[in-house]
């Protein structure tokens, strides 16, 4: 049973092929280091290449694996492309157990020959660290015969899983020959893997939670509109769905699961009872530990600005404190749109902290410190490239030491500068939002407090009646 699927790359040429050819996740564990340079040295002198890795199920169609990138660039220039797509990076997943690696990696070269290698120029690498042997292909966006663009569509996906399902045949491998219903998104995956809030979750336990509080209908409405959702029970729809505040169309409720299709919400009311239930008594109160404190906190500084905003968004999302029980389906509609960007906000929040950043002038500053030190360390990984070329021995393995460092540094680099630029682009956002969340808690407050009022003011009046009438 094998898996398919492509998407196009843009910006750097060589960060899917650096990817695919991972030498962490490529390591053949079947030979030995004398079996690897016996084998180099066949193949150098077979092929009179200046490198040979076999140690890495890595394989290139219509190019070399060592200059692969050089030679889709040339390719690139030799038709003027400009485009903004670089190349296309797709993956064939097997079923776990089912093949070997090198069963793998051949089928994986197979398909690529027959989708691409008419006329595209095609790595293929085969991955061997997951549980599910998988290959990647970094595809050229260019044709080296003609010059035109590969189009990822649907036809182009069809056509795809049509000829790695025909190999798999081939091989006796396992195909899902009925593929029912569309995928779940990548990151909403990705998330539900990671036990992060998304959409789904965030409703789920909306509805458990009103089910949980109701006896009828009505009351699952009026407490789902608590928590701003609208629900509609429409009896000329066959499916009742919810719309929480924000959001830009329905959703069916079935499509949360089982336990949440029309028939099965209302067995979960009706299973709620109006009976008397009888519960514990209320258990003895922990014992507070009160610590009197010199000084005075009225002297403490407060940490405003970039710093203070992000850390104060963080409290709202539930961030912190730490180990926080968080409510995520009262929370704020606004924040529950930032749910799934909870790791970039920490990791920005994290940076302003690191480095004391209170201010955008401060901001600015920092990231340009970074992208100096990344335009120097640029250039010197230029020059041990080409020193690398004319030396050999001990000298070479020193080289590459430092071109593996220079390597690590600038990952770490780049990464903070796109902290950096999230920060620009998302700061002014946060206080949008808080300053509607703000102004939205007051509105709440008025109304609850106007509510109070009046019914304070209405049983009032029924006691005075009532004396008056005696």
């Amino acid at each position: 049973m094998a898996v398919c699927e492509i998407w196009d790359v843009r910006g750097r040429l060589d960060h899917p092929i650096d990817y695919a050819e991972n030498p962490e996740k490529t390591a053949n564990p079947r030979y030995s280091d004398t079996d690897l340079q016996a084998m180099v040295d066949v193949m150098e002198y077979a092929t009179n290449q200046d490198k040979t890795e076999q140690r890495f199920f890595v394989t290139g169609v219509n190019c070399d694996v060592s200059t692969a990138r050089d030679e889709m660039l040339i390719t690139k220039a030799q038709w003027n492309d400009e485009s903004e797509i670089v190349c296309y990076h797709g993956f064939q997943s097997f079923k776990h157990g089912e093949v070997t690696p090198e069963i793998a990696h051949e089928v994986g070269v197979k398909l690529a020959e027959r989708m691409w290698g008419d006329r595209f120029q095609v790595v293929v690498a085969t991955h061997l660290n997951t549980e599910c042997l998988h290959n990647h292909f970094v595809v050229n966006s260019v044709s080296f015969a003609d010059g035109k663009h590969y189009h990822d569509n649907k036809a182009s996906l069809r056509l795809l899983r049509q000829r790695s399902d025909e190999l798999c045949r081939e091989y006796s491998l396992s195909v899902i020959e009925h593929p029912s219903g569309k995928k779940k998104p990548y990151a909403l995956y990705q998330a539900e893997k990671q036990g992060l809030p998304t959409r789904d979750n965030v409703a789920r336990q909306a509805v458990d939670e009103a089910i949980s509080k109701s006896f009828t209908l009505k009351d699952f409405d009026r407490l789902m509109n608590e928590m701003g959702y609208r629900c509609s029970f429409d009896p000329n729809r066959k499916y009742w769905t919810i719309i929480g505040k924000g959001w830009k169309r329905p959703k069916r409720l079935y499509k949360l699961g089982e336990d949440y299709t029309n028939e099965r919400i209302l067995e979960r009311i009706r299973e709620n009872s109006y009976a008397v239930k009888f519960s514990k008594f209320a258990e003895p109160q922990k014992q507070v530990m009160v610590y009197r404190l010199k000084g005075s906190l009225k002297d403490a500084k407060k940490i405003g600005g970039l710093r203070g905003l992000y850390l104060h968004y963080c409290y709202r999302l539930g961030i912190l404190p730490k180990n926080r029980k968080q409510n995520y389906a009262r929370l704020h509609y606004l924040l529950k749109d930032d749910l799934m960007k909870m790791d970039a906000i920490t990791n920005e929040t994290r940076l302003l902290c690191r480095n004391h950043i209170d201010t955008v002038e401060q901001l600015l500053s920092y990231k340009g410190s970074l992208e100096n030190e990344m335009a120097e360390l640029t250039e010197q990984r230029k020059g041990l490239y080409s020193q690398s070329r004319r030396i050999s021995g001990e000298e070479k393995e020193a080289v590459k030491a430092r071109l593996s460092e220079i390597t690590g540094r600038l990952k770490v680099i780049r990464k903070e500068v796109r902290l950096c630029e999230g920060i620009e682009a998302r700061s002014d956002t946060l206080k949008e939002k808080l300053q509607v969340i703000r102004a939205d808690e007051k509105e709440q407050q008025r109304k609850e407090l106007m509510k109070n009022e009046h019914r304070r003011r209405s049983g009032r009046a029924d006691r005075e009646n009532e004396l008056g009438g005696i």
